[in-house]
């Protein structure tokens, strides 16, 4: 929706009531959002917003919901949490699509106009800055930095997840970084599934920045880096591979991926095994790894990935904390080895079984699980692929699987070890 009536920040904050308002009706028990509260919630969204890197924090949420807590002015209606932005809600639910333009900051001693904004209930979220034919993008981006170092980006305006800059023949995007610098190499361009470059200011609009893209784009295809406190944004040929093992899933099929070395594969795979979780056939998506790849740094990265999402890496030497965890019936993703897997079936693959371990295999058995191996040329043999199936898997309930390489599989060494899982499942994504 254009909303050309919200040009200042008052506006801006105005229309974040009315979301908050329209939104937890049922929290707020028809009593809307008052004066004083208002000013609460002001105070507590811009704490959130003291850095991009707290912002987008704030914005994962809990369970990839975003809330503010509120304590009611009338003492007898106590304390509610309001939802803000429901990640898992996109193009749908109770989340809403605007974009406004000549957005006027009045922070500093000068004035500046904002080109164009989405918003994503209400909240900015990507904002736009453009230059005409005659001017090279990079003034554009050299006009977004200079805003941020007048702190223009401030109350609402804090929260922006990415900056898209564009000279309408060439355009690029970059995680916004409201408080520090923002190098030029991360300015992403954008190219299709086919590798096609998608250049134009409004080719890229189409591609990235429609519904739901515009909202996956900050959403699910954003990554908090904990170790490096930044977030990232993926780049195109990591969105594609995700969104082809999403399109495998709903027809039933596995597939892996080739990603080459140096273009983000850990983050591709921590990002497919994360989104797995939406999937309704999932009960808990695995991240295998082979025990000598432990302590190196697919693990160390995922963990500085998961401290802000639902994923469990595991990284103790027990198999039983393992089995604790596949037992849960909380849905989540587990990082773990394959040798610990292996454990598990020899555990219960015996004949003299007690009536309690009975049990225990039976639900071991009853899980529905996804599996994502990184380094699969190697990580997971035919014959270990085989024995996880038929522990967990059945016809009627397959196991998904997705393997990840830096290893070129080509038709002349599918029969070699690189081979492994490429013989049984389909080519997802092959970025050069």
């Amino acid at each position: 929706t254009y909303r050309p009536d919200i040009k200042t920040e008052d506006d801006l904050w105005s229309n974040f009531r009315k979301k908050l308002n329209q939104n937890n009706l049922a929290v707020l028990k028809g009593i809307e959002i008052t004066d004083r509260e208002m000013d609460a919630i002001k105070v507590y969204m811009c704490e959130q917003a003291a850095s991009s890197y707290k912002a987008a924090m704030w914005l994962a949420g809990e369970h990839g919901i975003a809330q503010i807590r509120l304590v009611r002015e009338d003492a007898s209606l106590g304390e509610v949490m309001l939802m803000a932005i429901n990640n898992r809600e996109v193009a749908g639910g109770r989340s809403s699509y605007e974009v406004i333009n000549q957005y006027t900051s009045y922070a500093g001693e000068r004035q500046r106009r904002f080109d164009v904004t989405l918003l994503i209930n209400g909240i900015p979220l990507i904002h736009v800055e453009l230059k005409s034919r005659s001017h090279p993008y990079m003034d554009a981006f050299r006009q977004i930095t200079k805003y941020c170092k007048e702190a223009k980006f401030r109350g609402l305006f804090s929260f922006v997840q990415m900056f898209v800059v564009s000279n309408e023949s060439e355009t690029r995007y970059i995680a916004a970084n409201i408080n520090g610098e923002m190098g030029e190499k991360f300015l992403t361009p954008w190219v299709d599934e086919n590798n096609k470059p998608v250049n134009g200011c409004l080719d890229f609009a189409r591609e990235a920045l429609n519904i739901p893209m515009a909202h996956l784009m900050v959403g699910k295809y954003a990554v908090i880096d904990e170790a490096n406190r930044r977030q990232v944004i993926l780049r195109p040929y990591q969105i594609h591979a995700i969104r082809r093992v999403r399109d495998a899933t709903r027809k039933g099929q596995s597939g892996y991926v080739w990603h080459t070395t140096g273009s983000g594969k850990t983050l591709t795979s921590y990002t497919v095994t994360k989104n797995l979780l939406d999937i309704p056939a999932v009960d808990k998506a695995i991240f295998l790894i082979d025990r000598r790849d432990l302590d190196r740094q697919t693990s160390d990265d995922f963990m500085s990935y998961a401290k802000n999402d639902d994923i469990d890496v595991d990284r103790t030497g027990s198999t039983l904390e393992l089995e604790e965890k596949l037992l849960q019936n909380t849905k989540t993703a587990i990082v773990t080895t394959v040798q610990k897997m292996q454990n598990i079936i020899r555990k219960y693959s015996g004949t003299a079984l007690s009536k309690k371990d009975e049990a225990t295999k039976e639900k071991l058995k009853n899980k529905r699980l996804a599996f994502v191996v990184d380094e699969c040329h190697r990580t997971v043999s035919p014959i270990t692929k085989k024995e996880i199936d038929k522990f967990f898997g059945s016809t009627l309930k397959p196991n998904f699987w997705f393997g990840f390489t830096g290893t070129p599989i080509f038709a002349e060494n599918k029969k070699s070890a690189v081979g492994n899982l490429a013989r049984t499942t389909e080519e997802l994504s092959c970025p050069s």
